[in-house]
């Protein structure tokens, strides 16, 4: 019971004070991004864990792979968005040390690389 009294009154100072806990995301290892791109591209199943590289994968540069212009006005820019992705993205020599690697590299960039 005095643990429990001692966690709430912690909770509620940290909370008077302001304390904020909040999170940032973190860019994923090139590698990490490869395989659970190659996941949700039909060459295995994503897990719990994908989910920041994949939210990566959508967040406006610069603290993501989507490259966006916001004045004059607000644009996705595809192209750009494609080519910094798959840069980024075979920066791991694994999406490219093989034929088989390559053409998984490729699939997920037809598939994904153009996406907002």
């Amino acid at each position: 019971m005095r643990l429990r009294t001692s966690f709430a009154a912690l909770s509620l100072a940290l909370g008077i004070t302001g304390v904020n806990t909040s999170a940032q995301a973190q860019a994923p290892d090139p590698c990490t991004l490869y395989l659970c791109m190659a996941s949700i591209s039909g060459q295995g199943t994503p897990t719990g864990s994908c989910a920041s590289a994949i939210a990566y994968w959508h967040i406006p540069f610069p603290g993501g792979l989507a490259i966006w212009t916001y004045y004059p006005v607000v644009k996705f820019w595809p192209d750009q968005s494609h080519d910094y992705r798959k840069q980024y993205m075979n920066s791991c020599s694994g999406a490219t040390n093989t034929q088989n690697n390559s053409n998984i590299s490729d699939a997920i960039m037809d598939q994904w690389g153009r996406v907002e």
